[in-house]
């Protein structure tokens, strides 16, 4: 009979010397440091208060200003009216500087990916064919009234692009007045918007 109860007491040593490190892990789970608990917490502030910030800036910004109505196809007119106006300024053997202007600004224009590249480029064209067509000179009647026909061409096409501008721009001050006001803001890029409206 003590045979049998040393054998039962040996299991419940082996039982209860395998449950102390479970119970010391536990404790050693539970004792984190407070300052660790507080880094974290406050990483995940900064984090979930920078996404927010983010989505609501999202909400609120236009998609891109190339997307908008028909400003491809007016962006694709403006640079092929600057290109007619090049082409008839070179009978009159303009100065080729002039002329080079007028394709280095047709290139940047149409490559330009946002509203603020575009009315950047935009005024960049604008100065190179005015100052193309003002080195025009000798011009025969027919060239001169193709010329200003191409001339009305860009002007008109400018007016269309101005027209989409400005109600690009009015979409986009909510999101830029929205971004001034963001406490992350210097961390998120400033809504796009067309300059010089």
């Amino acid at each position: 009979m003590a045979a049998a109860t040393a054998q039962q007491q040996k299991p419940v040593e082996r039982q209860g010397s395998k449950s102390v490190p479970q119970k010391n892990q536990q404790k050693a789970g539970k004792n984190l440091p407070q300052a660790v608990g507080i880094a974290i917490m406050a990483v995940l502030l900064v984090v979930s208060l920078f996404v927010g910030n983010m989505r609501a800036l999202q909400k609120v910004t236009p998609s891109s200003f190339l997307k908008q109505n028909d400003v491809a196809s007016i962006v694709d007119d403006r640079a092929a009216a600057a290109l007619n106006v090049e082409t008839v300024a070179k009978r009159a053997n303009v100065d080729s500087s002039l002329s080079s202007a007028v394709d280095s600004a047709v290139s940047e224009y149409k490559n330009a990916k946002t509203a603020r590249t575009l009315s950047r480029a935009d005024q960049k064209l604008m100065t190179a064919v005015s100052e193309l067509t003002a080195g025009v000179k000798g011009l025969s009647t027919e060239d001169q009234r193709v010329l200003s026909m191409a001339s009305d061409s860009f002007t008109e096409q400018g007016r269309f692009l101005r027209q989409e501008a400005r109600s690009y721009n009015e979409k986009a001050d909510k999101a830029v007045a929205l971004y001034e006001k963001l406490p992350t803001s210097f961390l998120l890029s400033k809504p796009d918007y067309f300059e010089g409206l």
